[in-house]
């Protein structure tokens, strides 16, 4: 079996196991499942491998804990009008932060972050955690989709 037959199988399995049981992850969460999906593509977009895992995992958290700090200054400051300056300033650290290795793949804490503020997380910790959860949890199954994808494609 060529590796991209095997891919589709390995990703194919897993993600109707995610779909399926993904919500346990993160109870009461109801992004839990599309997080973890959006994070599993992170995880190829950024190249795959430990590589890819490791910097999708960096950058989507990083856009988890972005849009917690933007909330916890709106509400403390009281800057509900001025939101979309501080969403703009977010943005831009977004990309600034790419100058660190770890978090040089932009798309994933723009998505990390899209997530987050899709969530309805707010400035709620425990809710942001989840998110920060679902998210690793996708990373670590498009990890796991590639070396089964490997080891069917040998195998074959």
């Amino acid at each position: 079996m060529n590796m991209l037959m095997a891919l589709a199988v390995s990703i194919g399995v897993f993600i109707a196991l995610w779909v399926k049981f993904g919500a346990m992850v993160a109870p009461g969460l109801a992004i839990a499942v599309p997080a973890g999906i959006i994070a599993w593509a992170c995880f190829y977009a950024a190249g795959g491998k430990m590589q890819g895992l490791q910097k999708a995992i960096a950058s989507n958290v990083s856009g988890v804990v972005w849009v917690l700090l933007a909330n916890l200054i709106i509400a403390a400051a009281g800057l509900q009008s001025m939101a979309w300056i501080v969403i703009g300033v977010v943005a831009f650290c977004i990309v600034m932060q790419s100058k660190v290795a770890a978090l040089s793949f932009i798309p994933g804490g723009f998505a990390g972050a899209a997530v987050t503020a899709a969530s309805g997380a707010g400035g709620d910790i425990k809710a942001n955690v989840m998110v920060a959860i679902a998210l690793i949890a996708g990373a670590l199954l498009g990890y796991i989709s590639e070396m089964g994808a490997g080891m069917i494609a040998r195998k074959a």
